[in-house]
């Protein structure tokens, strides 16, 4: 199985401002001219409407939305009220620190400080906030996590950007707040293990065992092993802690990016010349990702609305939720 994207880099243009351009209607996929944040933030919204008027409880959980949380010329503080009423969770890579050529560095004063004000504005609200920090040593780990817990945030460490393997502290236990309580809603998890990529492991069998034995509260992994989805017994089996306590199991979902790893993605769109108009052009950091715009009905359709379409079978098989990846693409429409 290739690499999954999970998007890494918290850009100095979170600090932007908005477009002086309106779409002027809500409503329209196909706007004439988008407001990139106000269109993620739509896309966001009307993914979670749909999910929850199939299931009521399913979640949402969105990962680099910081920069939609700030109020500018084309973010209005409507647009970020809706966001965050549409989402259950937001997590933020690279919170606390940052990579330095291997070594962990604390994050800039100033970004941590914007960072925080953001995301007051879901935590006001309710809402879970995760941080995700890519530490391996003991000290910075611990460090980590304890800034985290300070701000009533589930602040996790996991040793590279790869996350293709269990933490040692998820195989032997002993991870932060690990709990037999049940865990029905984003808000009351302690804990979380990301596992987007899957390749390690020995077989589907070996994949599943392995993440069933883990203690975590919330598992963020893939639709699909290899190339096929998991199953709703595949799924169920996962819900449930071996200390015991039912645990929420979310799948992958990336809403700013096309991959060309995926079922969607047809042969001819290998040949630039034929790719449709919504694949804006390939991300140079990650093979295969492929940014989109992702207000266009096209793109809309291949992620929700039909028995084939990636949120419906993520739905039918039973997940608790979704994990909204790469939704800082907004960016690349400045």
């Amino acid at each position: 199985m290739q690499i999954h994207r999970f998007f890494h880099l918290l850009a100095s243009a979170l600090f932007g401002t908005g477009l002086l351009l309106s779409s002027g209607c809500e409503n329209s996929a196909e706007a004439v001219h988008p407001v990139p944040e106000q269109e993620m933030t739509r896309l966001a919204a009307d993914l979670s409407g749909y999910a929850k008027s199939k299931s009521p409880t399913f979640q949402f959980v969105g990962n680099g939305a910081a920069g939609l949380l700030e109020v500018t010329d084309g973010q209005t503080e409507e647009s970020v009220q809706r966001l965050v009423g549409a989402l259950d969770g937001f997590l933020t890579e690279s919170f606390f620190y940052l990579d330095n050529d291997g070594e962990p560095e604390l994050q800039d004063p100033d970004m941590l400080e914007y960072l925080e004000a953001m995301m007051e504005k879901p935590q006001t609200a309710g809402k879970a906030v995760w941080t995700l920090d890519y530490l391996s040593e003991d000290e910075p780990v611990a460090m980590d996590r304890a800034l985290g817990h300070a701000r009533g945030y589930v602040s996790m460490t996991a040793a590279g950007t790869g996350l293709a393997s269990i933490p040692d502290e998820g195989v032997m236990g002993g991870i932060p707040g690990e709990n037999s309580a049940d865990i029905t809603t984003i808000r009351s998890a302690r804990n979380f293990l990301i596992l987007l990529n899957p390749g390690n492991f020995a077989s589907r069998e070996d994949y599943l065992s392995s993440l069933a034995a883990t203690p975590y509260d919330a598992l963020v992994i893939d639709l699909y092993y290899g190339d096929a989805p998991l199953s709703a017994d595949d799924v169920a089996r996962l819900q449930q802690k071996p200390q015991g306590g039912r645990r929420l199991v979310l799948a992958y979902m990336s809403v700013g990016e096309a991959a060309d790893y995926r079922p969607y993605w047809q042969p001819s769109w290998n040949d630039s010349a034929s790719r449709p108009k919504w694949i804006a052009g390939a991300n140079d950091n990650w093979p295969g990702a492929y940014r989109v715009r992702y207000w266009s009905d096209d793109w809309r359709r291949i992620l929700y609305g039909s028995e084939d379409a990636y949120l419906d079978m993520i739905l039918a098989a039973g997940f608790d939720g979704a994990f909204l990846d790469v939704m800082d693409a907004w960016q690349t429409f400045k």
